[in-house]
């Protein structure tokens, strides 16, 4: 019996179990350590169908997680292997079963394996032995002229390369040793924060249609206690670390406020801001510029021009910690290190978001992650030797990444922690003892919705109807044809790329459009194609593709530089958000070709524009303080009679959040998402700023609508629906 270590091939890649190693090609991958669990088991077990929650338990062994966690992990080995979920050549499918390792496998003992390692690391065109070419007279093989040194040289490799590898992971491993759900409320309670001794949770809680702040201790039994209770949404409590006193912000009052831990008197800190942030001794806040205006699953924290203060935690001037476009991006969800060196927070963008951390005195900016991801809430460890985050890529994850405490600068790649599937867990805290973190899984229910409009008053007639039934999925940026009988609307599953649906404009006949491109739909003149910007092999391009057949096809030679934004009617230009000089500002560039023009210069934000049917207009967001208002300019192009932009005109003026999202059929009015103390709803406005209606009658603060589609029969307005619940919960940690 062969008792050797082994080593597997298949094709061109070369799997060493003996060193944690995969080749493909004599080049190595970059595998996750799970990945490459997954992979040898179900090498061992090639040939037969492995079930999903055997593959789960061997490799996740004690932890939970997700199916999701398998689902990426798959997907990372396919990528990797260069392998194809249709035409699977390694990993086959078994729909909602499991997977099969199909391959023809090879087995070799680990000299074989070691000497290619050799190989390897002499480069190519090199080989350490050439079995062509015969040895000298009276000289010994190579392979047989110092076999102790050789192999020892060998074992000492072997050893010292699995010596590191544990080494590596033993630092960085972190498992979930179980969660636990703190409150059940049907709702929302969001927002949770540990006591400084770590035997209490405070949160925010909705009752009777408001959010307060509610403080729970962890012993069985215990029950909750309401601190505030003047109905105007508290939220973000933050703990002094006296344990004394609580901070959080108001959203109906506005700023920062302060109030003791056991429920009394509030005291105002800030006239603006929130998300509050104690530093370690108690003497100051850090907090953001901006109020949160949205409670959804995946909220950016602070859009720009968002920035980072502090101020006196007993009152007094406060001071900016950063400068607006410095880093890029809205500046938000700020925490202190537990030495009080260093504030992390993050940058939001609308297609990115990065990890920073700046000096309390504002001089030492440190980026510490970025990418094409979203990151939420990071917090410190409480021996600041890690920052844990959530991150929403394909999947929604809870990682850890390993920092220095003298510096603040990443050390190494980020840890996964857990998949936390559909739920995202947002608001993160940990315990001083470090070893348990509350957060809140929210889980968002997301469809179409659709409410009918008379065309002679523009009223709603009757009650808002949901036309899509999938809460799996998001389902977003509704575009309705020329002629109005089809609705084409993006979709967004974890895990997979987004998709293009199109439906009757009843909700009837719901069919896929495309399987790879991703984007928002823009229907073009005909009706007969959708058009989007969406990847090809090398940049972002502008696509069509036609409705009956599925055929795709790069239509224009210029290259794109976002993917968010919206072509004219007549499908020449196309008007996109850009950060470029700071601010967020709207350009519009052509699609034969050519540069981009800015068409708003504000110094807040002026952004998401929708076109008028007629191309002269854009209507679009522009923020003022805490508050966004909608807003329309000429359009810059040849039929809007300047040849120009223009001035802005302001058209709303009311406290709280207007997002515009279409024209009417007789460019009368606008639709577009307001929200109104503390609820959103579809809205329209006329032209001139003079009438403006309610449409839709939603009362609840954790519903949101975005994007309404006015149709061009002018009878109907549809949108995006999307209802976030959400309870506090606890993990224990390894």
């Amino acid at each position: 019996m062969n008792e050797k270590p082994l080593c597997y091939q298949f094709d061109d890649v070369r799997v060493d179990p003996q060193t944690f190693k995969v080749w493909r090609g004599g080049e190595p991958l970059p595998l996750e350590p799970k990945a490459f669990e997954a992979l040898v088991f179900l090498i061992n077990h090639r040939g037969r169908l492995v079930e999903k929650k055997e593959l789960l338990d061997a490799v996740w062994k004690d932890t939970f997680v997700t199916p999701n966690a398998l689902t990426r992990v798959i997907a990372h080995l396919r990528r990797a292997l260069g392998d194809d979920a249709k035409e699977a050549k390694y990993i086959e499918t078994a729909p909602t079963r499991g997977y099969r390792f199909i391959a023809e496998v090879e087995v070799k003992n680990i000299e074989a394996s070691a000497e290619a390692r050799f190989v390897e690391g002499r480069g190519a065109g090199e080989r350490l032995i050439n079995h062509n070419v015969q040895p000298e007279k009276g000289a010994a093989p190579p392979m047989k002229r110092k076999p102790a040194v050789l192999f020892g040289a060998l074992a000492l490799f072997l050893i010292a390369s699995v010596f590191l590898w544990k080494a590596r992971t033993q630092t960085d491993a972190i498992g979930v040793l179980k969660t636990m759900q703190l409150t059940t409320s049907p709702v929302m309670d969001i927002y949770p924060v540990f006591s400084p001794d770590g035997g209490a949770v405070a949160y925010c809680a909705m009752r009777n249609g408001r959010f307060e702040i509610f403080v729970r201790q962890l012993a069985p039994g215990s029950r909750e206690i309401q601190i505030t209770s003047d109905g105007t949404d508290n939220l973000q409590p933050a703990w002094s670390p006296d344990g004394k006193m609580i901070a959080f912000h108001s959203r109906g009052r506005g700023g920062v406020w302060t109030t003791p831990a056991l429920g009394g008197v509030a005291k105002q800190i800030t006239s603006f801001g929130a998300d509050p942030s104690y530093s370690p001794d108690g003497e100051w806040i850090a907090f953001q510029s901006v109020t949160p205006v949205d409670l959804s699953q995946t909220a950016f924290g602070a859009l720009g021009p968002s920035t980072l203060w502090s101020v006196p935690s007993h009152g007094g001037e406060a001071r900016p910690l950063t400068q607006k476009g410095v880093p890029t991006g809205g500046h938000g969800a700020p925490s202190w290190s537990p030495d009080g060196k260093r504030i992390v927070f993050v940058t939001y963008d609308v297609q990115k978001s990065e990890l920073w951390s700046v000096s309390p005195d504002g001089k030492d900016l440190k980026l510490i992650r970025s990418g094409r991801f979203n990151i939420y809430d990071p917090v410190y460890s409480p021996d600041g030797k890690y920052l844990y985050a959530s991150m929403g890529t394909r999947n929604f994850l809870l990682w850890r990444i390993r920092v220095s405490p003298e510096t603040g600068a990443p050390i190494g790649e980020p840890v996964e922690i857990i998949n936390t599937g559909a739920a995202l867990a947002r608001h993160l805290t940990i315990a001083p003892d470090g070893k348990r973190i509350a957060y809140s899984a929210l889980s968002l229910a997301n469809n179409i919705g659709s409410v009918t409009i008379s065309p002679r008053t523009t009223e709603a007639v009757g009650e808002h109807t949901l036309l899509t039934q999938d809460t799996n999925r998001r389902k977003t940026s509704p575009d309705f044809s020329p002629d109005g009988k089809t609705i084409a609307y993006s979709v967004w599953r974890m895990g997979t790329d987004g998709e293009i649906w199109l439906m009757d404009a009843d909700g009837g006949n719901q069919r896929q459009l495309t399987a790879e491109l991703a984007g928002l739909p823009n229907w073009l003149p005909g009706g007969e194609r959708v058009a989007l910007v969406s990847k090809s092999e090398t940049a972002l391009r502008l696509w069509a593709v036609e409705v009956k057949s599925g055929k795709q096809a790069i239509i224009s030679d210029q290259v794109f530089k976002v993917g968010l934004g919206k072509l004219s009617p007549d499908g020449t230009r196309f008007a996109f958000n850009s950060t470029q000089g700071g601010a967020m500002n709207i350009w519009a560039m052509p699609v034969a070709g050519g540069s981009a023009k800015q068409l708003t210069f504000d110094q807040e934000l002026m952004g998401f524009p929708c076109w008028s049917r007629d191309g002269r207009q854009i209507a679009f967001e522009m923020k003022r303080g805490d508050d966004t208002h909608i807003a329309i300019i000429p359009s810059g192009g040849p039929n809007d009679g300047t040849g120009e932009g223009g001035a802005p005109t302001q058209l709303t003026f009311e406290r709280g959040q207007s997002w515009p999202g279409s024209w009417s059929p007789d460019g009368a009015k606008i639709a577009f998402a307001g929200l109104r103390d503390g609820v959103w709803n579809v809205w329209w406005v006329s032209r001139n700023g003079k009438a403006q209606k309610q449409v839709t009658n939603y009362t609840k603060p954790n519903i949101y609508v975005r994007y309404p589609a006015w149709s061009p029969r002018g009878n109907q307005i549809v949108y995006e629906y999307a209802e976030t619940t959400g309870n506090i919960w606890m993990m224990e940690l390894k």
